[in-house]
């Protein structure tokens, strides 16, 4: 196969607004593999700016904007009505209406999208001949645009070497989406060359549900840089550290209560939470009822690149996370660079970070607060040599199968056929 020089990057917002931080770790990686990299953000606001860098080699567009909503949603469900694809829906969906109104509005939106960038595709100077790969970063709204990308780059007589889109956590389970349903499924992976979902068990979910497709849908995990010297982990006290933006589906309500019974047993347990959100208030209140707010310390929101160093700063003797629901969690990946044991309920792909008893516990999806208790309690009686190797055991981890100077480069080589030779 030629090597291909330009590379599409679909994204919801990224480099522009917040959010999507982990292209951050990423985007070198393919600017270094592919000549020319353009960034498609399709889902940003009025307002919103470029507030990441980016290499040299890296150009930013945006097109469309968040999907509609309210009476803007109906009317574009209406209009979508005639644009399905045939074949893109089936009978359970012509027999709720609802879930065909989710298809009609997902299309016509993608649509309308497209239509906006096809205005601004003759300004890139595409010649017909060259080659491109047209990668979307997540497996839904960014996925349909991918795909229609592709069609219109190929009718411009450019060759299309692949379609690719990774795959996370709302965008690849049915449950955890409006009306359970997540739209025209059948029709993308069909279209896409390589669908690479960020967890073993976010691949399982999908072969069993569409196994058809199974030879086309592979791992491809996220990664973190090295941090360096590894954080100098402490149990005196027993210091518990969490990361997350404070929302119900984290659980951090509960972390008050499993503080409380793990102290009644004697251990000289505090918590510190690092992230603000929604549940703040409700978070504090449970540690006031629970009789630890005095070794509670919530620090609110620290900026992403000074979470590793706040995480070292506090000798942490474990992280841990409640989460009911959950992909690969960054903020697990970066503690086990830092040579952290992780505690963390074993749902979505936590599994693959963490080996229970070897470098920290499983907790049961659906703990008691004496189950979470039980784990950390473990940890913290563990004989010095026992706690030091699974500090160790968490950072090889890390260096296996999360750093990122290892799975992007295989990304790139594996799923967007750009070897790092390519020019």
């Amino acid at each position: 196969m030629v090597c291909p020089s330009t590379l599409f990057l679909v994204t919801n917002s990224y480099p522009l607004g917040t959010g999507e931080d982990f292209i951050e770790n990423e985007i070198g990686d393919l600017a270094e593999r592919f000549g020319r990299v353009v960034v498609v953000a399709v889902q940003t606001r009025p307002g919103d700016v470029i507030t990441r860098p980016v290499p040299g080699n890296v150009e930013v567009i945006r097109a469309g904007g968040p999907r509609p909503a309210g009476r803007a949603a109906l009317l574009a469900a209406a209009r979508g009505l005639a644009h399905l694809p045939r074949g893109s829906w089936n009978r359970d969906t012509l027999r709720d209406p609802r879930r065909l109104g989710l298809e009609a509005m997902f299309e016509e939106h993608a649509r309308d999208t497209e239509a906006d960038l096809l205005a601004q595709l003759p300004a890139l100077g595409l010649r017909p001949g060259s080659h491109a790969v047209v990668y979307s970063y997540w497996f839904l709204d960014t996925a349909r645009v991918a795909m229609l990308l592709a069609a219109d780059l190929r009718a411009r007589g450019l060759v299309v070497d692949k379609l690719v889109t990774r795959a996370h956590g709302y965008d690849l389970y049915p449950e955890r989406s409006p009306l359970g349903h997540l739209p025209e499924r059948k029709l993308l992976l069909d279209a896409f060359d390589a669908v690479c979902p960020i967890s073993q068990q976010g691949r399982r979910t999908l072969t069993a549900d569409w196994p058809r497709y199974a030879a086309k849908i592979t791992t491809h995990h996220l990664g973190t840089a090295d941090p360096g010297t590894p954080a100098a982990c402490s149990r005196e006290p027993f210091h518990i550290v969490s990361c997350s933006y404070l929302l119900p589906v984290k659980r951090m309500t509960r972390m008050p209560g499993v503080l409380a019974e793990l102290r009644s047993r004697g251990v000289d347990a505090r918590w510190t939470h690092i992230g603000g959100g929604p549940q703040t208030e409700a978070v504090r209140e449970a540690a006031r009822d629970a009789g630890v707010a005095d070794v509670t310390d919530l620090r609110g929101h620290v900026g992403h690149n000074e979470i590793l160093e706040t995480e070292r700063l506090l000798r942490p003797s474990c992280l841990v996370n409640l989460s009911s629901s959950e992909g690969v969690p960054v903020s697990m990946m970066e503690a086990a660079s830092l040579g952290i044991p992780i505690i963390g309920t074993d749902v979505g792909g936590v599994s693959e970070i963490i080996t229970d008893g070897v470098n920290g516990r499983l907790v049961p999806a659906n703990f008691t607060d004496e189950q979470a208790a039980d784990a950390l309690q473990r940890l913290a009686e563990l004989p010095d040599s026992e706690y030091t190797a699974q500090c160790t055991a968490a950072r090889r981890t890390w260096e296996r199968d999360f750093d990122q100077a290892v799975v992007y480069p295989r990304f790139c080589a594996e799923a967007l056929g750009a070897p790092r030779d390519v020019h």
